[in-house]
């Protein structure tokens, strides 16, 4: 009898573990047990990670204009998935932008998808004003 309740209470014991570990992997949240050591093991690693140069703007100016020219070619182009191409292209375009309004410190609108023509719009003329061009 006592190995019977040794063995059960083994089998909880890893079946506990095996569903709080897919939990993790699947939510991304440790078990409460595991959390400090977690915690402190991510503090440490943030420390050692280098922190990112920042992109120097005239670069960004770079890609914005080389990004403003790709899309020319494909409005004026006939390729096959002509919409999807330029649908790309203007969304890589509203990044570089957003990222270059970041780096002269010009207000960026919130938004999870591309920008809408008046939001280009703006952000385009808040960086000629500011003396920015590309």
């Amino acid at each position: 009898m006592p190995n019977v309740l040794g063995n059960v209470a083994g089998l909880v014991l890893v079946m506990g573990t095996l569903v709080s570990g897919v939990r993790w992997l699947t939510t991304g949240r440790p078990p409460r047990f595991v959390q400090p050591a977690v915690t402190r093991l991510e503090a440490r690693r943030d420390l050692r990670r280098p922190v990112p140069e920042p992109i120097p703007p005239i670069l960004l100016a770079m890609e914005l204009s080389r990004l403003a020219a790709h899309i020319r070619r494909v409005e004026a182009g006939d390729q096959p998935r002509k919409a999807e191409r330029l649908m790309a292209a203007r969304l890589a375009y509203d990044h570089a932008l957003r990222d270059y309004c970041r780096a002269v410190d010009i207000p960026v609108p919130q938004a999870i998808r591309g920008l809408s023509r008046e939001q280009r719009f703006h952000m385009e003329s808040a960086l000629i004003g500011a003396g920015h061009d590309w």
